[in-house]
């Protein structure tokens, strides 16, 4: 594999997340891990689009939360060969991975869903969607804003989602989250439930109770340079209350570790 990689026009294969001192929710810092001397298969994936068109994904670096890096291009097949009609860079959750291609508005966009799984059992996988809209050939890496320009947080969708806090009074609490994407002709619209329950881990055999459940639905526009969010994230805001309150967020499990090359797996 080249270093550094780059896509079949040149461009480096790059990215880069909102931060905390530019957004209210800023992307996930994920750790590197070291980059393979030669990809595999399971470092491509193709979803076909229609009988002359795929969207592929070919992944060059991967990260220790469970994403992945590299350029993907919505490539038509023609008497001639290949053209390349969409070419960017993606990050995203790698296994389970499906890709398609939603028209909102006047914009094309790509939407890639992923998994993340524990690494112990019994083995949790939790699935995101990443959100790249097509402009001018490119797929960009847009963050959502709000309605006068402050950034609101990445195009970055947890579809199922776990965190544990630990509170001053010494109960762990746990938020989870449940969430669709809606695509409409104008918009996209995204319904998030969270349900937030209370344990004492001084008494581990007495179940958890139900603390608070609460739900929203919130619209985002795609405009001409820009996502535009009706409103922050029900998680970011709920998550933000218990910080304020004092609660310390636990760390997360660990996902599973990247598929081992494939001249490195023993064969029955």
């Amino acid at each position: 594999m080249p270093r550094p990689p780059m896509d079949c026009s040149g461009a480096p294969v790059a990215w880069e997340e909102p931060s905390a001192d530019e957004c209210r929710a800023p992307g996930l810092q994920p750790t590197p891990l070291p980059p393979k001397e030669r990809l595999t298969e399971e470092d491509l994936i193709m979803e076909t689009i229609q009988a002359n068109e795929r969207l592929v994904w070919v992944i060059t670096r991967r990260f220790n939360n469970g994403e992945g890096l590299g350029p993907v291009a919505l490539v038509e097949t023609t008497p001639k060969g290949f053209i390349v009609r969409g070419l960017g860079s993606l990050r995203g959750m790698t296994q389970n991975v499906r890709l398609r291609i939603e028209h909102v508005g006047a914009t094309d966009v790509l939407v890639a869903e992923g998994d993340s799984c524990t690494d112990e059992a019994p083995q949790v996988c939790r699935r995101a969607a990443r959100i790249l809209p097509l402009r001018n050939g490119r797929f960009f890496s847009e963050a959502v804003s709000d309605s006068e320009g402050a950034c609101l947080g990445a195009a970055w969708f947890p579809l199922s989602r776990e965190q544990f806090f630990e509170l001053p009074n010494g109960l762990r609490r746990k938020f989870e989250l449940t969430s669709t994407l809606t695509f409409k002709a104008d918009s996209i619209s995204v319904q998030e439930q969270v349900a937030v329950s209370d344990s004492d881990p001084r008494q581990p055999i007495v179940p958890e109770r139900l603390y608070r459940r609460a739900q929203h639905e919130r619209q985002l526009k795609v405009e001409d340079n820009v996502l535009v969010g009706s409103a922050p994230s029900l998680w970011v805001r709920m998550v933000e209350q218990q910080e304020l309150a004092g609660a310390k967020p636990l760390p997360d499990k660990p996902t599973a570790a990247p598929p081992a090359p494939m001249e490195a797996r023993s064969i029955p």
